[in-house]
């Protein structure tokens, strides 16, 4: 019996057993051997509540285990059937799983200007620079959906295309039939636009057309075709809106306890092709949890050293906030129940 078969046996047996700590260990092992790579399960109801509250109690209440771990596994549906459990369909994806691209060799030389003596220091340093992880993350979606799939296959062919900048200078200041064609996208040759629309067919996604300038919440609610879903505590500076409802803004917000967050709001309208990513740094450096706003909406979110992250899947749409801030004293020091203030001063519904 190869590796994988004996830890599925094991996992089986713990889940009857209830032994939470155990099958933790277990589904570590699994995920590792399968190299992160997950897909949607089912798991017995009680089964994930009791992984939830064990967790909370190892963290104080403020971090659940990632849960993709444990019901992403294969072995998973193949347990709630052996136990005749009613199943729950369950989904959980902590930010590791929505990196779209091996980043081990991914880094950017940052400045560290007070490096220590110590081995390890030194030898992660050169000339007064560290080397700092650069993991991207997509925006438009879990990695189950068509828009996820096709925004991280277009931001990994622009890696590898035009490297040298060759097609793009003879572009220059000036527009071709593609760009003109193609505004709302980095399109200037034609192999882009082929690979592009060869994007958009294969998930079956629409371009956006057209994109208006706004510059407060009024004129955001008017273009987006939506409710008032930023609360008084926010403040809705400039974005834009897409023709399909699609928007983006830079806003700011204050804490009862007087602290002060910047970040950038992003809707994403299902069925529409939309490119952006982030820069979250390490993505396993992040302390994550599930929480159910004021408003009854439940979000992921994510506290790292030096941002955080607000992230909720909407029946029409898919809300990734991009905070400003984290739980590093110089970046914010932002808390759990900061981020959590934070996510309860928006009124998600009024965005379906």
């Amino acid at each position: 019996m190869d590796n994988v078969s004996r830890l599925k046996k094991e996992l089986e047996k713990a889940v009857q057993l209830n032994d939470i700590e155990n099958a933790d260990k277990i589904s570590d092992q699994l995920f590792r051997m399968q190299k992160g790579k997950e897909a949607d399960a089912v798991m017995p109801d009680q089964f994930v509540e009791k992984i939830i509250e064990k967790s909370k109690e190892k963290s104080g209440g403020q971090k659940s285990m990632n849960m993709k771990k444990i019901i992403s596994i294969v072995a998973v549906a193949a347990v709630t059937a052996t136990l005749g459990i009613t199943a729950l369909a369950t989904r959980w994806y902590g930010i590791r799983d929505l990196v779209f691209q091996n980043s081990d060799n991914e880094t950017a030389l940052t400045d560290n200007s007070q490096i220590s003596d110590s081995e390890d220091d030194i030898e992660a340093s050169a000339g007064g620079y560290v080397q700092e992880k650069m993991d991207l993350i997509v925006l438009q979606g879990y990695p189950d959906s068509n828009e996820y799939k096709a925004s991280a296959e277009w931001n990994l062919f622009l890696a590898g295309y035009d490297t040298d900048g060759k097609f793009l200078s003879e572009v220059g200041n000036g527009s071709n039939e593609f760009t003109e064609k193609y505004p709302m996208y980095l399109v200037y040759t034609r192999e882009m636009a082929e690979k592009l629309e060869e994007i958009v067919a294969k998930y079956q996604l629409k371009l956006h057309n057209s994109m208006t300038i706004v510059n407060n919440q009024k004129e955001l609610m008017q273009e987006a075709n939506i409710g008032e879903f930023s609360k008084n505590a926010n403040t809705v500076l400039s974005g834009y809106v897409y023709d399909d409802g699609t928007f983006h803004y830079d806003g700011e917000t204050l804490l009862k306890n007087g602290t002060h967050i910047d970040y950038q709001f992003g809707n994403y309208v299902k069925g529409t092709f939309s490119s952006t990513y982030l820069n979250v740094g390490d993505a396993s450096s992040y302390t994550e949890w599930e929480y159910k706003t004021s408003s009854g909406q439940k979000v992921s979110l994510a506290l790292g050293d030096t941002k955080a992250l607000v992230i909720t899947d909407l029946q029409n749409s898919y809300v990734a906030i991009n905070v400003l801030s984290g739980r590093n004293a110089e970046s914010g020091g932002l808390t759990a129940e900061d981020l959590q203030e934070f996510a309860d001063t928006f009124d998600f519904m009024q965005i379906k």
